[in-house]
């Protein structure tokens, strides 16, 4: 994550090339001149050979490299030949043939620099890509009714890598896709697009274990996706994502889908082999990218997951109506405190009854819906950018100093039982405090606890919790609680005070 990879945006390329009709002159030269500008701008060097046919123009031998500064090395890419044609109506044609082969060279610095050459055809059909605008304002428009990529050759060193070593391949049905490109200060894009279904195969044989192996197939239909932000016109060659940062790159992208499926089947001798099987009916991820920070949104509805292991000799299932997850954070050296945030949500999760006969055969326990839910933000003061390789190959402790936690919501709900709390706490980053790094905490955290005592009852007449624990349990929710306004339930405030005192209800602890 620390490390901008070029080779991405390179393999992306031809999915980033959308546009809507804007009606005025262009010219091949031009739309050709800003593909260059803008991969020079990122840190390509680029070798190509242009030929000229009236108003057309044709670039052959098509070809990206680019420095890997922390490993010493390099990666080039070559890409064939691209037509760029010009329409009557002022816009420009980009013709790609039906399948692009796609090379990739380069070392592998994490094996002693050993190189490696990597093929991927990219092919497609019944595909256009069309240019309108002018030079300060582009606008592609990109559609194909099918298309794919597929590995044709991996080759590590000495060892030429067949489909029974390792195979990739993506496949899509109608894409369809728009991206405006902007020319000022920095360079803007804004793209929306959808894909009507995918699909994806994996599968790789572990070289270090004989007949380990692991296959991964998905597919995922009624795809969108979005993406905005800005980019500089020039990067240094070989800058990592703190300084492209640094130099403004801002970016915000969101992908939806409605439904999903995969398949993970993993072979392992020394372990066991297994089976997993997820199904949902859809989900979101979303990210934004910048100066500012790095965040997170990813969210699946209505997922179901079933797993057979080689160890048990039953299979079984689990299922979520939501699941998902929040982050976000700084990533930015700063004197000032900035925020973060985490969520965990996990809306009724359901076990399928061969779980629950493990260990709760007489259905004594509720089997009613689980959910854990969590929602956490804060205050960080960040001591690196730690998204600089060098900063970050630095760093002996923790990046950053907490300032401040809220808890929001915490909700804890399974087994008969629930567990609510919220909060706010400040740290004064004082030297040897209670949480070191941090300082001692001021502030105080709510929470409520219903059907606790009855758990406890019920699990020891299980069998599944010793009396004694129990008991030692009880003890424990005396000392740090006291009895709520219904039958069976506690509540308790814990306070932190400034001169490093906690209370539990009023009664010092410390």
């Amino acid at each position: 994550m620390s490390r901008f990879t070029p080779i991405a945006l390179g393999l992306a390329l031809p999915f980033s090339l959308a546009t809507q009709a804007a009606w005025a002159d262009l010219t091949p030269q031009e739309v050709w001149g800003d593909w260059r500008a803008y991969m020079e701008g990122m840190g390509y060097e680029i070798t190509a050979t242009e030929t000229a046919n009236g108003d057309d123009l044709t670039v052959s031998d098509l070809s990206f490299s680019f420095a890997i500064p922390e490993s010493d090395g390099a990666m080039s890419m070559s890409l064939g030949s691209l037509a760029f044609n010009q329409n009557r109506d002022g816009t420009v044609a980009i013709v790609m043939p039906d399948t692009v082969p796609i090379t990739v060279t380069g070392e592998d610095a994490a094996n002693g620099g050993e190189p490696f050459t990597v093929t991927v055809n990219f092919t497609q059909n019944d595909h256009a890509i069309t240019v309108s605008g002018d030079p300060e304002d582009m606008t592609y428009l990109y559609t194909a009714q099918n298309f794919a990529m597929d590995m044709t050759r991996m080759k590590v060193g000495d060892k030429e890598m067949s489909g029974d070593d390792a195979r990739i391949n993506f496949s899509g049905t109608n894409l369809s896709s728009t991206t405006s490109m902007t020319i000022g200060d920095m360079r803007g894009y804004d793209q929306n697009g959808s894909i009507e279904s995918m699909a994806f195969d994996l599968f790789v044989n572990d070289p270090d274990k004989a007949d380990a192996q692991g296959a991964i197939k998905g597919t995922m239909g009624g795809v969108t996706f979005t993406g905005q932000g800005e980019l500089p016109l020039e990067v240094a060659k070989g800058a990592d994502m703190s300084a492209l940062m640094a130099e403004g790159f801002d970016a915000t992208g969101s992908l939806s889908y409605a439904s999903g499926s995969s398949e993970f089947d993993i072979k392992d001798p020394e372990n066991g082999n297994y089976v997993m099987n997820t199904t949902s009916q859809g989900g979101d991820f979303g990210f934004k990218m910048s100066a500012n920070g790095l965040a997170y949104d990813v969210a699946q509805r209505d997922v179901n997951i079933g797993v057979t292991m080689e160890m048990m000799p039953f299979p079984f299932e689990i299922k979520m109506a939501e699941s998902g997850f929040n982050l976000a954070m700084p990533v930015s050296k700063s004197d000032e405190a900035q925020d973060f945030a985490f969520g965990l949500n996990l809306s009724d999760f359901t076990m399928s009854d061969i779980i629950w006969s493990m260990f709760d055969p007489a259905a004594q326990l509720p089997r009613d819906p689980a959910t854990v839910v969590l929602d956490l933000t804060g205050k960080v003061k960040m001591l690196v950018d730690w998204m600089n390789p060098e900063a970050a190959a630095q760093m002996t402790g923790s990046p950053g100093e907490v300032k401040a936690v809220n808890l929001g919501t915490l909700l804890v709900s399974a087994a008969g039982a629930k567990l609510e709390g919220a909060g706010d706490i400040t740290f004064d980053g004082a030297p040897g405090g209670l949480v070191p790094g941090a300082g001692n905490p001021v502030g105080d955290v709510d929470l409520a606890l219903a059907g606790g005592n009855t758990l406890l009852d019920k699990l020891v007449a299980m069998g599944l919790l010793p009396q004694d624990q129990a008991m030692g349990a009880r003890m424990m929710m005396g000392l740090f609680t006291v009895p709520g306004d219904a039958p069976d339930t506690l509540k308790s405030k814990i306070a932190f005070t400034p001169d490093g005192q906690i209370l539990a209800n009023g009664q010092r602890l410390r």
